[in-house]
């Protein structure tokens, strides 16, 4: 795969990381960030994101913002409202219902 070479270090720790988010499950960058050890780094985090080659593989639209708020994403806020929706996420005027219950944070190795 030619995007392969693309793609840095970071954004590898950022993929692999993101892919152990269950189903019916969010995290945020915040987390991502502190799990792959450089917790100073969720904006970049997001903005790996951003340009995720996998997904839905790698489930980019299960991140969302510190405290449950959605947060980009690269399909559209909208789009990926109604993703989470289908994974039995719920979502109220911008932000995750019950983000405690469905907020993952467990760094799995």
């Amino acid at each position: 795969m030619n995007n392969m070479k693309k793609i840095t270090e970071f954004q590898k720790l950022v993929y692999k990381e993101t892919k152990k988010i269950p189903y019916g499950k969010v995290s945020t960058y915040a987390q991502i960030a502190k799990n792959i050890g450089n917790p100073k780094a969720s904006r970049a985090v997001g903005n790996a994101l951003n340009i995720n080659p996998f997904a839905p593989v790698v489930p980019c639209h299960r991140v969302v913002r510190t405290g449950g708020k959605i947060g980009g994403f690269a399909s559209g806020e909208k789009e990926k409202i109604i993703i989470l929706k289908k994974e039995g996420v719920l979502v109220r005027q911008g932000k995750i219902v019950d983000f405690t219950k469905v907020f993952f944070k467990k760094k799995i190795k």
